[in-house]
């Protein structure tokens, strides 16, 4: 029940963000570097979890939550004419998260570390 709840919330939470960004066609005062800090702590949290075996229910707002924190990065680095980079950002982002969930590539060990950051990415993205 809860589990789901939050999930579900989860699906929503940037959406008023994303319409703002839409409507206004701006994303003056948005920090590239708080939504880049934010997609990686949920790569970490995705992956640390899926491998764990936990229940989507437990971790599954992480996905919705990176998902849309990639478009609003897509559409600052676009509406700041850097449509281009943003390709590249994302295509690292895809490769990071590709790793996180690759046990060769990340450790069990390393993953478990790199969980423990993800309270300090957040806090850190929260900063200008």
């Amino acid at each position: 029940g809860l589990g789901l709840g939050i999930v579900l919330g989860g699906c929503i939470v940037k959406l008023p963000q994303l319409f703002k960004i839409l409507k206004s066609k701006s994303v003056a005062g948005i920090s590239l570097s708080s939504y880049v800090l934010e997609v990686l702590a949920n790569a970490i949290t995705l992956a640390y979890n899926f491998r764990k075996g936990y229940s989507f229910t437990t971790y599954g707002e992480a996905l919705f939550i990176g998902a849309q924190n990639i478009v609003i990065t897509l559409l600052i680095l676009a509406f700041t004419g850097r449509a281009a980079q943003g390709v590249a950002t994302n295509v690292l982002l895809l490769i990071f998260t590709y790793a996180m969930f690759t046990p060769s590539m990340v450790g069990g060990a390393l993953l478990s570390t790199l969980y423990g950051l993800t309270i300090p990415l957040v806090i850190s993205s929260r900063f200008p």
